[in-house]
This record gives C-alpha cells, structure tokens and sequence, in this order.
C-alpha cells in the first residue's frame, strides 16, 4: 500500500505537470536586478503599486522601475511586510514597527518597541506575518502569538502561542492554532470559530487560512484543502490534496472568486480554479527561477511571489499566454502554425512540433534556419535556408528545391502552385497528381524576400537592399516577360521596402510612410487611406483585413478591409520578446492568434483582449534632486532650482501599478527635448535660467487627458544675474557713464589743450621760420655787406698803391718832386692794414662769432696771421684778393697757404676753402 501511495502521488504531479502547455505573463528578479540578498521571505503592495519585499539584508522597493535597499538600525532580517495606507510594517527578530516616506521621498525607521511596558520583553522572538484588522495591527511571532498594536499601545493576546496562521474573514479575525485549531479573536481574547450551518469539517486540524470577499479557504495535511463560500464546503480534489502534501504548501491566497494560488516549498505556484478543476504550474519547468514560494500576495492582477532565492510576478491578467523554451535550444521563432493539435515552430535551429502535453520535439534532418511555414492539407511546407521541404508525421521530406526561401506565395486559381522567394530570386514549386516539381526562374537574378500578386501574371517583389520590382510573367510561371524596377524612387529613403495587396490595392511600406501603385500612372505616390498608420507596418494577413505593429508606441492594431481600426492590443509587456523586423501574427481560430517570439511563442484572444484598467494611471514622481541637494516633494508645484545646481537635475517616476513600462516625457521652457525616461530615471543636464515644464506621459493612455503627470519647475537666474546684483550692475553702470562722462571732459579738455599747443607749436614754428628767415636773410645781408665792405677796401688799397706805383714812376719827371712824394707818402699812409682788419674782424664776428675761437683750440699752433688768413678764405676771397688785405703779394698769399695746410694737417686731396667754411 505504502508503495501504490507513492505511485499514485508521482502520477498526480506527472499529470498536473504535463497538463499544462502556456503559461502566464513570468518576470523574475534576481540579485543582479534588486542588488540585495538571495532570500525573501514576504512581500506586499501599496495602493500605488509599489512592492516592499522582507529580505535578508532589509525593506526591499521596487516601483516598477528602481530598485531602494532600507536596512534596520540593527541590522537584522526582516522576515514579515504588511503595506497600510501610508505605513509600511515589518516584522524582525526581537523587533517589529513601521518605515515612512519622508518629504524627500526615502524611507525613514519608527520601531514600536518603545510601545511595550516596561515589565514586557521580547526574548527570541521573530514576526513573520503582520495583518490589519479593524484599524489595528496584529502581529503573530511564532515563539509567543500574537500582538496587537493600536496606534497608542501594544498589547499581547494571551494564550495565543502557537498561532500558525491568520486571516480577516466576514469582519472576523481568525487563527489557525497548532494545538487548538481554527479560532477567532473576540476582543482581547481568542475562542473556537465555530463553521456556520454545521457543515461536517473538524476545525482543530486547519493549518493555511486564507479569505477572499466571502470566500474562506482552510486547509491542514489530513483533511486536504477546502473552500467555504459561505453555505457549503467545496473540497478540493484528491489529487490537488496529494500534490500540495507533497510538495509542502506554505503560503495560499485568492486569485479572485475562482482561483487559489498555492505557493509551495518544492514546487513553485499552483493556480488552481475550484470551479473548472483546472490547473496551471508556474515553477522551475514553466519560468519560475526557484521552486520555494516564502511570500505570496495579490494586487491588481498580479500575483507577487517571494522565494528563496529571489522574486517573481505573474500576471494573471494578461492579454497573452506564453509557450517559452527555458533551455535555449529553440532559438528565435520566426513563424508557428497550428495543425493536427500541435504547433509546428520554426525557428534559426529548425522545426519543432510542440505536442498537446508540452513536450518539444526538433523534426530530424531540419537543422538550420527556417522562415516560413504553411499547411497543406495533411502535410507543412517548409521555407528553409537549405531549399523547400515537406514535413508529414514528424518525418523531413526530401528536398524540393535547393535555393534558400524566405517565403512560399500561394498562385491565385493553382491549387498547390507557389512563388518562392529565395536567396537567388524566385523558384515555381507545384505539385501535379502525387509528384512535386521545382522551377527556378533564371530572368530574377537577385534576392527576394517578399512576394504580392498584383494580378494572375503580375507581381511585385522586393530585395532588401535595392528596393521593389514589378514583374510580369507569362501564363505558365516559367518566365519573366517584363521586369520594372522601383528601387530608385525618391520617397523609399530606407533600404527595407514591403509589399501588400489589400483589396486589390498594391500598396508600399518604406521609411515609416505608406504607398500605392497608381496603374492608370504607371506611378507610384501617397496613399492617404494610410496616412494615420505612418511609422506602422503589417505584420499579419488575413481574410478581413490585416495586423498592423506600431513599434513606437507598442500597440498592435486589427485594421479591416475598410482600413478601420477593430482590435488594439498592447504590446508593452512583452515588446522586448517581439523578433524586430520579423513580427507576424498568424491565425490560429476565429478568437486566437498567435505572436512569434525570440524565446517561443505567444497566444491572445482578440475577443478577450484583457487590456487592465490599471494601466490608465498618471505617472508618479518619486524623488527629485541635484548633484548636492534634495528637493521636497511637497513643494514639487513651485520648484527653485538654484543655478549653480541645475548642472545636474534628476527626476525619478514611475507608473503605479505598471512594472517595466518606460515614461515618455516631454520638456518645454529654454530648452525642448522629448524622449524615454529609462528605468525610471530622468536625467537633466546644464540648464539654462528659466522656467520649465516637464510632462511625464503614461505610453497606455494614448495621449488621454488625465493621465499624464505636469511637473512645473524654474531655475534660478546665477548670482551674477540676481537682483541684488541687477542692482549692483546698474550703479556700476551709472559709475561707469559718470566716469566716462568726466573722462571724455577730461579727453575733450585734453584734445584742446593739444590743439591749442599745437597751434600755439604751428605759430611758434611760422614765427621761428619767420626769424629764420629773416636771420638767414639779415645773414646773407651781412655777408654780402661783408663782401661788399671787404672788395671796396681791396678796390681802395688797389687803387691806392696802383696811384703810389704811378706816382713813384713818374717821380723823375714831375716838375714837382716834393710834391710829388708828398702824395706819395699820403698814398702809403691811406693804406692802413691794420685798420682794414679791425673792420673785416668786426663784420666777420658778427656772422661767425665762435670762428676764431674754435679754431684756435682746434689748432694751437696758428698764428694771428694765420686766423686772418683762415677769416679771409672762408669768406671766400681769392689770393689775389687776399694779397691787398694783407699787404704782401699774392706769391706771398700762396705760400702762406701751404704752410696753413700743414699745420691743420690737410691731405693734398681736400680743399682747405672747403675745410674752412664748414668748419
């Protein structure tokens, strides 16, 4: 029996195990995200979405985009966390109170321990679960029960010791008791609950409690689990009771009215709907990083789950379903169809089938890149990077055609005719009878990664580099009759162009812009149907219309025949597992689809798109602050920033109940910028004096009004710019014009005075010109006087002794010889030489005062005879004139000369007129 019990245990797990195939929306935290301990042992939710986690190393927080460690002055671990209004409660050995967001927006420590009497003492006690009851707050230690904290006392619940767990059900605060079993706290006791309307249940064995509106679920290791609806026990299932004895329940809540999350020691999540039966897994083998659940809680749909070794929210709420490949050997999924109850994958390492029981399977031989799949009847063509190939029965066929294809385009009226697109142009595959037959079409000399049938011999194609081509073939496919390039059209700016027929319609997508072949035109221009889907790309086709991805805002739209929009899917939650360039969304029934994936795939149910409410909030700014400085939130309407701080201006948001989802926002003032604010963290940098708004934009809301956040700001003009200064600057200024105004006097009376010394130095210069010229006249004057004075006294002497000359020859003949040489000795007497000189000396000094003077220092050795000699020469007489002046004869004059020469030492070469005069 011992063994059949093993037995029948081990194909309750395997069953429940393999069950299941999808799984919920999955993110896991680690160490390497939240930068703390492995453990966490509870978590809980504000109103706003902000999960606080009982870690090893302290109060955990995570707004959705950051990540704060609080420690506990002493250091110790936190083992229990309750979210009340503005409070965050925690539990740790020996100590339990509250943390609190102060005006900058940390958390700031308040222990209750002052709250004890002072006969009170908590010895070896750890608080590993907080609940609120009534305004109260109660706190269960496993070492003595519970204690009761009201806001002005703390008071212990006698007899409580060995309370196991605690839940609020209908207004009653009830215990489970290890000793005692299922009681209810009345006033500052405890008593047996008793279960309403004698339901058959032994209450002294219940263990986990939990409650849920007027649900109540009670469980302990004999009886199984059951859940009370307030008429009637509803047990769970025998196998449910032997999974959950197995793997060790510790933690359960209500995922809503009909489901119960179980959180175990070995084996993750169990969600369990106690109205279907049905069974979903979240552990190790589905996503989960560790298998031991510690804490479990529920807010807005997604279920948070502390574990062993780190962290992870499921979201119950999503609009998608996952199948993902946690070993790695899938790969990137580049397309998934549907068929016999299995999904057929193909990705970059081949084809896989996943089966109804989970398990994937790689198709032998298909190794390598696959892009493209189709169903046909009982059998799946392959688009392969090796040529085409069929699958049937899990069984690779042997090769169809040997190019690499990208895509296999059904001929319109050919049943089983397709157009390929391959790495080297275009192949014809068509089946006749049983037989396949390949045809490769030589006139296409280069890639195509896309085909559209514009009619039954017409099509377009598209080479990723070098645009589009419109083709036209003759009536059996096997040749190229007409090739018409459009690569080179002025409006395809990217290299990327794809091709679509809608409604008969060949319309272009390039560079974020929408077109359309015109025929009647042979043209191709804007097509304004499309307009409002710029930057939006079809990543699915079907009978009534097309799938169009918006990447920038993440929103994947259904438009119609009409172009009209039907469905809009969000696609946030997963936008970074989407295969950039490569989405599709294919058909799988008239309410799934399915979404390739970079990991595996994903289902949504367009009938049901699930899309939260929650996410309709306005984005929360948590903290703002300088490199120096933190500012108050409070004052967040009428923010200064002081100049000086503004090199450096950090905003930290997030969106309440949103976990990953990146901010738009937008600023305006002295600068405009736009952009994503990435993990919650808005960095501003060098900005310039003035006044600034900044907009934080939910990515959900679409640009709804009241859903975004206005954070008004100004910073500070710098102190060289304040008013004091302005002040300051002014006086300066009026400094600055009055010393200018006296300086520029100052210059003005400086440039007359210059002017009138100049003029007084112009009329001084026409004066002392006047004078010389009047000198060099009175000068000339005299010299001519001198000359003139110094010729009439040679003239006299001359004519003097010419008479005394012709006297004394005539002196034998004259009858009267005393008479005679009485004129004779008049003659010799009116010659006066001495005389003469003094006259020329005065007249010569007037013009040269300082000749006779220099010279004779010049030359000591000349004589009186040589000065007048020098006097006479440098008046500019000759010899000859000379001679008379001097009284000897012009023989006499020359030899004269030449001794003056020598003794002034003058070479033969130079004059000694010359000499004299310029000296």
């Amino acid at each position: 029996m011992k063994y059949i019990f093993v037995i029948v245990i081990f194909l309750c797990n395997l069953i429940l195990i393999q069950a299941q195939t999808f799984t919920p929306d999955i993110k896991n935290y680690t160490i390497e995200n939240y930068d703390a301990d492995n453990q966490n042992w509870d978590i809980d939710v504000d109103e706003n979405g902000v999960v606080f986690i009982a870690n090893n190393k302290g109060l955990l927080r995570y707004n959705g985009q950051s990540w704060q460690l609080y420690e506990l002055p002493n250091k110790t671990i936190i083992r229990s966390v309750l979210c009340v209004s503005d409070r965050i409660y925690t539990g740790s050995y020996e100590e339990f109170g509250f943390w609190k967001k102060d005006d900058f927006g940390d958390y700031y420590y308040t222990s209750l321990n002052q709250y004890f009497t002072s006969d009170h003492k908590i010895d070896n006690e750890q608080f590993w679960q907080i609940v609120s009851y009534k305004n109260k707050i109660i706190f269960k230690s496993f070492a003595r029960g519970l204690y009761v904290y009201d806001g002005d006392r703390i008071s212990y619940i006698e007899n409580s010791f060995g309370t196991y767990d605690v839940s609020v059900f209908q207004n009653d605060l009830l215990v489970t008791n290890s000793y005692r079993g299922l009681e209810r706290l009345n006033k500052d006791k405890l008593e047996p609950y008793q279960m309403p309307n004698r339901l058959s249940y032994d209450s002294s064995l219940a263990y986990n409690i939990s409650s849920y509106q007027s649900l109540l679920f009670l469980y302990d290791s004999k009886q199984g689990g059951f859940v009370y609806d307030s008429e009637k026990l509803i047990p769970l299932p025998q196998k449910v009771n032997l999974y959950l004895g197995k793997n060790v329940l510790n933690k359960v809540v209500f995922a809503d009215e009909s489901n119960l999350a179980f959180g175990s020691i070995k084996d993750g999540i169990t969600i369990y709907n106690f109205r279907t039966n049905n069974i979903r897994h979240v552990n190790k083998n589905y996503g989960l990083i560790n298998n031991t659940v510690l804490g479990l809680t529920l807010k807005e749909e997604n279920l948070w789950v502390a574990l062993d070794n780190g962290l992870t929210k499921i979201d119950l709420e999503s609009p998608f379903t996952f199948f993902k490949d946690f070993t790695g050997t899938l790969g990137t999924v580049y397309d998934v169809t549907f068929f016999e109850n299995s999904y057929y994958l193909g990705s970059n390492t081949g084809v896989y089938r996943l089966s109804e029981t989970g398990e994937l399977i790689l198709i032998n031989d298909s190794e390598g890149q696959v892009w493209d799949l189709k169903v046909l009847n009982d059998q799946i063509l392959v688009g392969h990077n090796e040529g085409s190939f069929l699958v049937e029965d899990d069984i690779w066929s042997k090769r169809l055609s040997d190019r690499g294809v990208y895509c296999s385009v059904e001929i319109p009226e050919k049943e089983n005719w397709f157009l390929q697109g391959t790495y080297y142009g275009i192949n014809l595959l068509r089946k006749e009878k049983d037989r396949w037959y390949s045809h490769e079409i030589e006139e296409v000399p280069f890639l195509v990664n896309n085909i559209a049938f514009e009619s039954d011999e017409i099509i377009w194609v598209t080479h990723p580099y070098k645009g589009v081509y419109r083709i036209l073939l003759d009536n059996d496919y096997k040749k190229v009759l007409k090739i018409t390039p459009y690569g080179d059209n002025q409006k395809f700016k990217q290299y990327q162009t794809n091709v679509y027929n809608i409604e008969n319609n060949i319309l272009l997508y390039n560079s974020g812009n929408w077109f359309k072949y015109f025929k009647e035109k042979d043209s191709i221009g804007v097509f304004d149907k499309l307009e409002k889907y710029q930057n939006k790309v079809i990543v699915g086709k079907e009978e009534m219309g097309v799938w169009v991805n918006d990447r920038n805002n993440n929103t994947l739209t259904f438009v119609n025949n009409s172009f009209e929009e039907q469905t809009n899917i969000n696609t946030t939650s997963v936008k970074k597992r989407l295969v950039s360039k490569y989405e599709k969304v294919i058909y799988k029934n008239d309410s799934l689809r399915i979404m390739n994936l970079n990991d595996g795939f994903m289902l949504f149910d367009i009938n049901n798109p699930k899309n939260k409410t929650s996410r309709l909030k306005s984005p929360v700014i948590d903290k703002i602050y300088t490199k120096n400085k933190k500012v108050p939130l409070e004052s967040s309407s009428n923010i200064k920033i002081p100049f000086n701080e503004a090199r450096t201006l950090t905003v930290e948001s997030y969106l309440p109940n949103n976990y990953g989802v990146d901010l738009n926002y937008a600023l305006s003032g002295r600068i405009d910028e736009t952009g994503i604010i990435k993990e919650g963290k808005l960095i501003l940098q060098n900005l310039p004096y003035g006044d600034y708004t900044l907009h934080l934009n939910n990515p959900y809301a679409n640009n709804l009004k009241g859903f975004n956040k206005e954070l008004k700001f100004s910073v500070l003009s710098p102190w060289y710019l304040s008013n004091i200064m302005k002040l300051i600057y002014f006086i300066f200024i009026l400094g600055v014009l009055y010393i200018g105004h006296k300086i520029n006097t100052v210059k003005i009376r400086r440039e007359q005075i210059k002017k009138e010394r100049a003029y007084i130095r112009e009329n001084q210069k026409r004066i002392q010109e006047i004078e010389k010229q009047n000198l060099e006249k009175e000068i000339f004057n005299k010299k001519n006087e001198l000359t003139n004075s110094t010729k009439t006294i040679i003239k006299k002497n001359e004519t003097i002794t010419l008479l005394g000359n012709e006297l004394g020859r005539l002196l034998d003949m004259s009858p009267n010889k005393s008479r005679t040489k009485r004129l004779i000795n008049l003659s010799k007497n009116k010659v006066d030489i001495e005389n003469d000189w003094k006259t020329f000396e005065a007249n010569f000094n007037e013009l040269h005062h300082d000749f006779f003077t220099r010279l004779a220092a010049s030359f000591p050795s000349l004589t009186s005879k040589d000065l007048k000699l020098c006097a006479y020469i440098k008046t500019g007489l000759s010899s000859k004139e000379i001679a008379p002046l001097m009284g000897i004869t012009t023989r006499g004059i020359e030899i004269h000369r030449y001794r003056l020469r020598k003794k002034i030492n003058l070479d033969a070469g130079n004059s000694l007129a010359n000499f004299l005069i310029t000296f």
